[in-house]
């Protein structure tokens, strides 16, 4: 399994970037996990990048894929991602809540990858 971030369903949409490479990983047949929190952001960055219409195909899209996986934040996905975020947040490295929950979700759910352009994600 693999988890796919906002960043990936933002990237392909937009046609910038890595697109291409994108649309592959999203068209694989692997099995897919995204958060509850992946919905919220491209809910909230798609309204403001292409607007409501092209924003709610793009959730219609993600919603209705047999391939993913969307999973809600549950107290143990709450609890590992405010570890995860303890362990890793410093005053040189601002790791942000959803990106944790992104995290703890993947580790959860046993995703092998995890797909995501934030650089909370880059070796420091």
């Amino acid at each position: 399994m693999i988890f796919l971030d906002s960043w990936i369903w933002l990237e392909v949409f937009s046609k910038s970037g890595k697109w291409e490479k994108c649309k592959d990983i999203i068209l694989s047949k692997t099995k897919k996990v995204i958060s509850t929190i992946v919905i919220m952001e491209v809910k909230y960055r798609g309204m403001k990048k292409f607007g409501l219409k092209k924003t709610a195909e793009i959730l219609y899209y993600i919603e209705s894929d047999e391939n993913i996986k969307i999973i809600p934040i549950t107290t143990e996905i709450a609890r590992a991602a405010a570890d995860l975020r303890y362990k890793y947040h410093t005053k040189n490295r601002e790791v942000s809540y959803g990106d944790m929950i992104n995290l703890a979700t993947a580790l959860v759910t046993g995703c092998e990858v995890l797909y995501s352009g934030d650089d909370d994600f880059k070796a420091p």
